[in-house]
Order: C-alpha cells, then sequence, then structure tokens
C-alpha cells in the first residue's frame, strides 16, 4: 500500500471572498475579465458584486444559485452571494429544465442569479416554472453580461426555510453519480483558497499574463482554473469552446491569451487544426479525461507546458504535475498530491484521497455521503498506483462514469431522462471510444408495446432538455435489451453492440459533438 501527502499548506485567506477582496486591493485598475473587445476591471467586479450583494437578501448559510455561461456576471455573482454568507451554487447554462429542476428541487437556493437567455432558452421562463416547485425560491436576479441587474422577481408567499450549512461552506457543486440523480458535494472555502494558491505557484501566474477561460466556469475545473487566475491577478480571456477549433485559436490569439486550460480532447482538436498557433500558449492545464502521453509530448515540442492535473467535483484538483518535471513524470502521471490532501492507494488498487479540502459530503444524503466517505477517506472510484518519488498514476475507472470530452456523464443519468419519453419503456446506455471525443454515449432503447419510436424522434426529444455533451450519438432502438442472471443490462453485450454498429449508424446528430463541448 503506498501513499503520498502534499506539501506544507501555503498560508492563505481561507474565504473566497476575502482571497478576491485581496486581489481587487492590489490589481483595482487593472483588467480583471476581457469578454470580446470589452475589459472589465477588477475595480469593476468589484463594485459590480458591491451592488448584487445589497440586493441580495440570502443570509449566511443560504444558497444562491448562479445560472450562467463564461460572462463576467459569473463571478460577479459568486463573489456577491460570498459577500452575504451565503453558499454559491453555480450551474452551467447549457443545462436545460429536466436538469435544472432536480438541482434546484435538491438545492433549496433562497435566490437565483440568471442571465435572461443563452442558445435558444429563455431562463426566466424557466425559472417562473420551476419556482411553483422550488418552495424555498423567493426571488430571482436577471443580470446581464457584466451582473448588472435588469429584472427581478419575487415570491414572497408559501415559501420554506432550507436548512442553513455552516461558515465554512463556499459551494455546493453538482455531479450527478452512478445513480444518475444530481448530488451535491459540499466544498469549503479552504479547498479553493488553497487551490488558488498552489496551482498559481506551479504555473508562475503573474499579473501580467492572460489566461484563457475556455472550461465552463461553473464546473469544478473550471471554477478552481478561474479563481487561480483572479488570485494572481491576471486577466482572464473568456472563450467559448463550442466555437471551432480555428475560430478558437483565432480568438486566443487576438487576445493575446497566455495559458489556456481544457480537457484532452480542446488540446487535441486545437493542435490538429493548426499547432503552430499555440506556440504562443507558455503552459495549461489539462485533465478531466485520461491524457494521452503523445498530446504533452508534441505540445513540449511547440514549447507548450502542458500540466496534467486529477481531480474531480468532490475533490477539486488534487493532484498536478509541475513545469520542472521530468518528461518521463510529466508524460504519464498526474504528478504528486496538492496541499490540503493526502492520497493512498487500498489493497484493492482503489485511489483514496483524503484532507481538509475534500467534500465535507453530499447536501442532504447521508447515506451517499456514508458510502463514499469512510473513515475519513473519499473513495474516488478510481483505480491507480503511486511511484517512489509520491507521483500519482491513474490506471482505470472503477464507477460506471463516461469522459465526453472531459465533462463526467453518467450513464444513469441518460437513461432516467430517455425513460420519461412516452413510448420508452427501457434504456440502457454504454460508452464508445472516439479519436476525438474520448468516449461518446450509444443509446438502446425498448419501445413500449404498441408504440413505434425513432432514433432521430428521441435525438430530437433530447435535444434542448439535457446539456448536448449528454446527447448520444446513436440511438437503437431494440426488441429486448441483453441482461445479466441479475437481470440488469449486460453492459458488454451492448458495447459489443455498439461497436458493430460504428457509433451513431442509427442517428445523426446535427451539431458537432466535437465543437459543441
Amino acid at each position: 500500500m503506498r501513499s503520498c501527502c502534499g506539501d506544507r499548506p501555503t498560508t492563505d485567506r481561507q474565504r473566497l471572498d476575502l482571497l478576491l477582496l485581496d486581489a481587487v486591493h492590489a490589481h483595482r485598475n487593472r483588467p480583471a475579465f476581457q469578454l470580446g473587445e470589452r475589459l472589465l476591471t477588477y475595480g469593476a467586479l468589484d463594485a459590480g458584486a458591491d451592488r448584487l450583494a445589497a440586493q441580495l437578501a440570502a443570509e449566511p448559510g443560504d444558497r444562491v444559485a448562479i445560472i450562467a455561461p463564461n460572462v463576467p456576471a459569473l463571478a460577479v455573482a459568486l463573489l456577491a452571494a460570498w459577500q452575504r454568507g451565503a453558499v454559491a451554487v453555480p450551474l452551467s447554462a447549457r443545462l436545460r429544465e429536466y436538469e435544472l429542476d432536480a438541482i434546484l428541487l435538491d438545492a433549496e437556493p433562497r435566490e437565483v442569479v440568471t442571465i435572461s437567455a443563452y442558445r435558444g432558452q429563455s431562463f426566466v421562463e424557466l425559472v417562473v416554472r420551476l419556482a411553483a416547485r422550488v418552495r424555498s425560491l423567493r426571488a430571482a436576479f436577471v443580470v446581464d453580461d457584466v451582473g448588472g441587474v435588469t429584472d427581478e422577481l419575487n415570491w414572497e408567499t408559501d415559501r420554506v426555510q432550507a436548512e442553513r450549512l455552516g461558515p465554512d461552506t463556499a459551494l455546493i457543486l453538482y455531479t450527478s453519480g452512478t445513480t444518475g440523480e444530481p448530488k451535491g458535494a459540499v466544498v469549503p472555502h479552504i479547498r479553493e483558497t488553497r487551490a488558488a494558491a498552489a496551482l498559481g505557484a506551479i504555473l508562475e501566474l503573474g499579473c501580467d499574463d492572460r489566461p484563457a477561460q475556455a472550461i465552463p466556469i461553473a464546473h469544478a475545473f473550471g471554477l478552481t482554473c478561474v479563481l487561480t487566475s483572479l488570485r494572481a491577478g491576471a486577466c482572464v480571456v473568456l472563450a467559448d469552446s463550442s466555437f471551432s477549433p480555428r475560430h478558437l485559436l483565432a480568438a486566443l490569439r487576438a487576445r493575446r491569451a497566455t495559458l489556456l486550460h481544457g480537457s484532452p480532447a480542446l488540446w487535441i482538436s486545437l493542435l490538429k487544426a493548426a499547432p503552430h498557433r499555440l506556440q504562443w500558449i507558455r503552459a495549461g492545464l489539462v485533465g478531466g479525461a485520461p491524457v494521452p502521453s503523445e498530446l504533452v509530448e508534441s505540445l513540449d515540442r511547440l514549447g507548450t507546458r502542458l500540466l496534467n492535473v486529477y481531480g474531480m467535483t468532490e475533490l477539486g484538483a488534487a493532484s498536478c504535475c509541475r513545469l520542472d518535471d521530468p518528461p518521463h513524470v510529466r508524460y504519464g502521471t498526474s504528478g504528486r498530491a496538492l496541499p490540503g490532501y493526502e492520497l493512498r492507494i487500498a489493497d484493492d488498487g482503489e485511489l483514496l484521497v483524503r484532507g481538509e479540502s475534500v467534500t465535507r459530503g453530499y447536501l442532504g444524503r447521508p447515506n451517499e455521503t456514508a458510502r463514499s466517505l469512510v473513515d475519513g477517506w473519499f473513495r474516488t472510484g478510481d483505480l491507480g498506483s503511486i511511484d517512489s518519488a509520491d507521483n500519482l498514476r491513474i490506471t482505470g475507472r472503477a464507477k460506471d462514469v463516461v469522459n465526453v470530452a472531459g465533462f463526467s456523464v453518467f450513464p444513469a443519468e441518460v437513461e432516467g431522462f430517455l425513460l420519461t419519453h412516452p413510448d420508452v419503456a427501457q434504456a440502457a446506455v454504454v460508452s464508445v471510444g472516439h479519436e476525438a471525443m474520448g468516449q461518446v454515449l450509444q443509446a438502446f432503447v425498448v419501445p413500449r408495446p404498441g408504440s413505434d419510436v425513432a432514433p432521430a424522434e428521441l435525438v430530437r426529444y433530447a435535444r434542448g432538455k439535457i446539456a448536448d455533451y449528454k446527447l448520444p450519438y446513436g440511438v437503437r432502438v431494440v426488441s429486448e435489451l441483453p441482461t445479466l442472471a441479475s437481470g440488469k443490462p449486460d453492459r458488454l453485450a451492448l458495447r459489443s453492440l455498439a461497436a458493430e454498429a460504428r457509433m451513431g449508424a442509427d442517428a445523426k446528430l446535427d451539431y458537432d459533438p466535437g465543437r459543441g463541448v
């Protein structure tokens, strides 16, 4: 049994609002964000957060849900919630009603901060519908891209007060889990303050850097990256990873980005599109899926130092390579534990993690918490090893999760959604390999007796109701699912069928999944 622990924790402000306030005081007149041609200074970020915080009624321990893409408003709302002592619940604007309904019912927010619309969906109309079911919700604030309130909705009657959380809790970050139900990981302030300090030092981030933020800030990886950049006083160049690789590269070059973080799929697509355009990106983090050693080696030759970081929603960034690590470490491992973490490999090969930065558990789910946290150790479900120099190597995945271009998708969640279609009696979703995406989804459905459902109809039904990266690449309608002796779907047999079908021969999507995630 091999274990290792991170370096001595870095002394730092242990609340995120104070961490960002320090950055504001040191860099007030410098740009904090660039969105297109528009710049938002640290002073303007602070002022916007002050105005929004004054309008919020949330009290310490209340939840404030924030729905937004990668725009400054998301950071403004996070800071405003933390100024109130509230717990922020950042949510991707790519989520749809089916997903947001389940998450908000679980999170029980007192208030919602949201943009008006994104990719054709009106969040104003959606929040009004959801408020009828989310009995804790008392108000919603509609904001523009920089966090200015443009509208306010209130529900004063017949509301319930959700149980408040402790002062050390900064965030509730949602992951679906193997059951398909959304689970809110309780994240302490200290996790993100320590990560921002540690990763900033590893990347040698300075206020003259311009890190590109293409990962959704509402996701754990993206949130850690943007907080790391802001702590350093850098200017965060906001980008949309759904752009074509060439358009994204052109935008990053025009904004003079010096760092970039993303999934292996993002890096691979950029490298294939125009490798010479990456030469001005000096470094970046990569995570969310297995990282091919060839990718890191290819970027080395261009002068871009790519650092593999290991983490998950419940952990944050737990280990990372360093800039001066030798090639064999950077090409084949996730580096050493970061401050606040201890790593251990159990006798069965599973990676266990503990420390102050690990989640306190899942909101309102004591049984799930007890299964995941055993004697203080979080069971990651990942299989790995730790070498004599304390470098972590991930060798496999024990839990049933699919990494689609760096996004974790649990088949059970997609299966549960497909079962909401009135003509679907059974559904099973498996993963199949894909050169650019790493993995994609293939769905098998059994129609209800007497019904006639077409694969294309199911794709249309799913589009707009669940996040686009959860959409199956292919749907096959079958008379029955192969099963094991236990009665559960035989996923090995289904994967063989999916491979034979060459994934997607049955139903084609009219969007480019490589760009859409």
